[in-house]
């Protein structure tokens, strides 16, 4: 992870973990230092790189609210010298660095939200290592704009914003996945709008156009079994297929995801897994 290059000794990205820290951080945008460690490893120890790096202005240390003292209060994000070590590092224009300062002045809520949505990045990441996976492609945010029709709206463009696109090889399968993770604060009625736009998105089968995967699976997580049960009653409401599966963010964030965690739209049984044993890739 980043350049291997050694800086002068008495730079701070000279520590273990220091310059591989900026270039997770910046590729997460938001990160706890438990979330960082978790990354690198259970034997690391981020904490005194972390510190460093903010006195030295390569990363920034964000306070926020906590209910609880096991709830991590600081929150790191990319500075200005650490905006201008990634470009260093990967040879770029420092302009093509997607950072501002302003990219760190947000609301506590899209905060919170994405540090849940890394969570789950994290997990998927661990378990890759565990289980003999591949994540071949992560992105944030990823805009879709079709031109059918919205069927709620009943005229073209159809648009959604999943909070992220994956895709995992395991075995001989690459399989596709979108990701909701859901706080707790969008009403049923949107969220089962969201779900008639997924449907009508893989009916118009333009998912294989752009994306190049015969199928795509939307995972759901939420913050509470509660809300878990409830969100797959609305979108079994809509008609959800199998291509909906929804989990605890506790359970995946435990770095569970290859347990019968997964509940399926129609399925009242036991938890389904996600990945099936027979079809993890040995590396």
């Amino acid at each position: 992870m980043g350049n291997t290059r050694t800086p002068p000794p008495e730079s701070p990205t000279a520590l273990p973990f220091a310059r591989e820290a900026v270039h997770v951080v910046y590729s997460h945008r938001f990160l706890t230092a438990e979330q960082l460690n978790r990354l690198f490893g259970e034997a690391s120890n981020v904490r005194p790189a972390l510190s460093r790096l903010v006195e030295a202005g390569y990363l920034a240390g964000i306070k926020r609210p906590v209910l609880d003292r096991d709830t991590p209060d600081t929150v790191y994000a990319l500075a200005q010298r650490g905006a201008d070590l990634i470009a260093g590092d990967l040879g770029i224009d420092r302009k093509l660095v997607r950072w501002k300062k302003y990219h760190n002045y947000v609301g506590l809520l899209f905060v919170d939200h994405r540090l849940a949505v890394n969570d789950v990045h994290i997990a998927f990441a661990v378990g890759a290592r565990l289980h003999g996976y591949r994540i071949e492609e992560w992105r944030y945010e990823v805009p879709i704009r079709e031109d059918i029709d919205d069927p709620d709206e009943l005229a073209p463009p159809l648009r959604l914003r999943p909070d992220a696109y994956f895709k995992i090889v395991a075995g001989v399968r690459r399989m596709h996945f979108f990701l909701e993770v859901d706080m707790g604060t969008e009403s049923h009625i949107r969220f089962a709008g969201k779900i008639r736009r997924y449907l009508a998105y893989k009916e118009s089968r333009l998912f294989r156009v752009r994306f190049g995967g015969r199928s795509l699976r939307v995972l759901t997580v939420a913050t509470t079994v509660t809300r878990v049960r409830a969100l797959k009653r609305v979108t079994e409401a809509q008609g959800g297929e199998r291509m909906f599966w929804f989990a605890n963010l506790a359970d995946v964030a435990g770095e569970r995801i290859d347990e019968q965690i997964w509940q399926l739209t129609g399925d009242a049984g036991a938890g389904a897994r996600l990945l099936p044993t027979g079809e993890r890739v040995r590396m």
